[in-house]
């Protein structure tokens, strides 16, 4: 009797380590219900490793981060979840089923549906175009003149591109593509690829540029804002950096010639802040307007909320 008793608490443990192995592995979101509404078409992906990592990416060709930990309770057969991140990574989830190819469990009162991914779908890694974090030193108040106003006319007039000289060179192209190289704060850098992507309307004589990633297989900026070019004296105001953001303010800081893919050219350099609060230094192409050499762009935040982005131009096409 001993013995079957010994052999019943065997198998029960291996059962719950089997079924903790199972939970191991990459989860894509495909289906919620919550308060009886059924919610389908998600791309999240919820990976729980090993070690009690918890990762998520934003689809299964994104790249993953850590959001948080994750642990198995054996006896109440609960998913424990910790984050300070997002609800979605904080919190007990109890398993309703698990196998090798779907998961569901309850939390707050919802049922989540996953099914598994035997891998991610990744682009291959792309060799950093920069390998030092460069720094930002200007502040706000170096773009006032000195009666501490911002001189927009003034600098306005010194920067090379018309927009309407900015549409008709665009409109030739369909691609500005851009190596991304992100240093983020207490992690190691990490480069991708984006695309200033650009469709001319030759009936309606209009050019629509939104930011294209590779990496997501998607636009960045999802709604469509065409510009008529036969009406671009109207934009000129708005769009001295067009297809990139806007300035405000900003100051036009010398030129410099630029090595790039496209050979040495001539780049005006402007530093300023953008709507984010972010600051910004362009190096503007004189002979090539809507074409950046370079960018970078500061985010001074508190580890681990801070970042510096570097774009590179890699193709026109």
């Amino acid at each position: 009797m001993k013995k079957i008793t010994i052999i019943a608490i065997l198998l029960f443990a291996f059962t719950l380590q089997a079924q903790e192995s199972k939970i191991i592995g990459n989860w894509q979101l495909t289906t919620v219900i919550d308060n009886g509404k059924t919610m389908d078409g998600f791309k999240t992906v919820f990976i729980f490793s090993e070690k009690g990592i918890l990762n998520a990416a934003r689809s299964s060709t994104s790249e993953p981060m850590q959001v948080g930990t994750w642990k198995y309770n054996k006896k109440q057969k609960i998913i424990v979840m910790t984050s300070d991140l997002d609800k979605d990574f904080n919190g007990e989830a109890t398993i309703i089923k698990v196998n090798g190819k779907e998961l569901s469990y309850k939390k707050d009162n919802a049922i989540l549906y996953f099914t598994k991914l035997e891998k991610l779908d990744l682009p291959p890694e792309i060799e950093p175009a920069a390998t030092e974090k460069p720094t930002l030193s200007f502040t706000y108040n170096d773009l006032l003149d000195e009666e501490d106003g911002f001189d927009f006319e003034g600098e306005a007039a010194k920067l090379p591109w018309k927009i309407e000289n900015v549409l008709n060179f665009l409109k030739d192209f369909n691609d500005i593509i851009y190596t991304i190289t992100s240093f983020r704060d207490g992690r190691e850098p990490d480069s991708f690829l984006v695309s200033s992507r650009i469709v001319f309307d030759e009936a309606e004589q209009t050019i629509d540029v939104r930011e294209y990633s590779f990496f997501q297989k998607d636009y960045v900026d999802m709604n469509e804002n065409p510009i008529s070019i036969n009406n671009s004296e109207n934009y000129q105001e708005y769009l001295y950096f067009f297809p990139k953001e806007k300035l405000d303010p900003f100051k036009v800081v010398g030129t410099e010639m630029v090595e790039t893919v496209l050979g040495n050219l001539e780049c005006t350099i402007v530093e300023g802040i953008n709507i984010f609060d972010n600051k910004v230094k362009y190096w503007m192409i004189n002979d090539k307007p809507g074409v950046f050499a370079k960018i970078i762009i500061v985010k001074d935040e508190d580890p681990p909320f801070g970042y510096t982005k570097v774009y590179t131009l890699k193709e026109i096409k």
